[in-house]
């Protein structure tokens, strides 16, 4: 039976989460050797409402191009049993991945999880990217040596100060942005990489995007390497770990906080001789936003 109206006004509204995850394990765009566009593999995502998604990739091989043994993808979404919150959960997984006999790796993984504070509480999620790795990267058989800064974002403020506004996590993209655009690297850093790239980026609309790598630097890796970039002649460019951060403001009107969006590329690959065209391996993507339930 509806309510009457003098029962309507008691009605008191309830904190919501409105949950958001995706996550494959492999995409592609040839055009050399062979033309072909490989849909995202094992893709996965995540209901508004939460709940759990799985999805298995089974073994891959186009000729002697690009393949992979095996992998899979989760997202998950759920009140959080530790604290007052939202938790998600976003994992790409990558098995024996081989890209011409160049770029291999035993395991790829790239995992997202966050907490998102109740509606009235905070609008900054915490978030992490505990087991993010590679194992057995190797490039043209030379076995590479990742230095990885899964903390590059930091800890959640309590006092729900903003990632885009806190100088420790600015200062560290700077640091990664002063790496990989000192003197002596090849002509194409300037233009992707100048030296006056601002860490914070206004979207519009307030909007605001930062653009970083959960890899400082690698070692032992044929080619030019400087940061979380591998140029590697006669193949390509090779991007580590890089992760991109989204902010979309709310409307507090409505009762909507903002978004903060987090996505996650473990390697991509910009092709130019021994073939031609773009790969990225182990995709995750984690977003949220807590509304009062009106």
């Amino acid at each position: 039976m509806a309510a009457l109206p003098n029962e309507l006004s008691m009605v008191e509204s309830v904190p919501v989460h409105n949950y958001n995850a995706e996550a494959n394990v492999l995409f592609a765009d040839l055009e050399q050797p062979l033309k072909e566009e490989i849909r995202p593999q094992a893709s996965v995502r995540l209901p508004r409402d939460g709940q759990y998604q799985f999805s298995q990739a089974e073994p891959f091989r186009l000729e002697g191009i690009l393949s992979y043994k095996s992998g899979y993808t989760q997202v998950a979404g759920h009140p959080s049993s530790k604290i007052a919150g939202f938790s998600t959960l976003s994992t790409s997984v990558l098995e024996g991945l081989n890209v011409l006999d160049v770029v291999t790796a035993d395991r790829v993984v790239a995992q997202i999880s966050t907490v998102h504070p109740v509606y009235g509480t905070g609008q900054v999620p915490s978030v992490t990217f505990l087991g993010t790795r590679f194992e057995n990267l190797r490039i043209d058989g030379q076995r590479v040596e990742v230095e990885r800064n899964l903390e590059i974002l930091g800890p959640r403020h309590d006092n729900d100060l903003s990632y885009f506004d806190d100088p420790g996590v600015v200062n560290r993209i700077s640091q990664q942005y002063r790496e990989i655009s000192k003197d002596g690297l090849p002509d194409w850093t300037r233009e992707q990489y100048p030296t006056s790239r601002a860490v914070v980026q206004d979207l519009g609309q307030g909007r605001r995007q930062m653009q970083c790598s959960l890899i400082n630097g690698v070692a032992k890796a044929p080619g030019i390497s400087f940061g979380h970039v591998i140029d590697l002649p006669h193949f390509g460019k090779i991007f580590l770990g890089e992760l991109k951060v989204e902010r979309e403001p709310g409307n507090t009107s409505k009762g909507l906080y903002d978004s903060y969006k987090f996505y996650l590329t473990m390697i991509r690959l910009q092709m130019g001789c021994l073939g031609e065209g773009k790969v990225s391996a182990a995709t995750a993507v984690s977003n949220g936003q807590g509304g009062d339930g009106h």
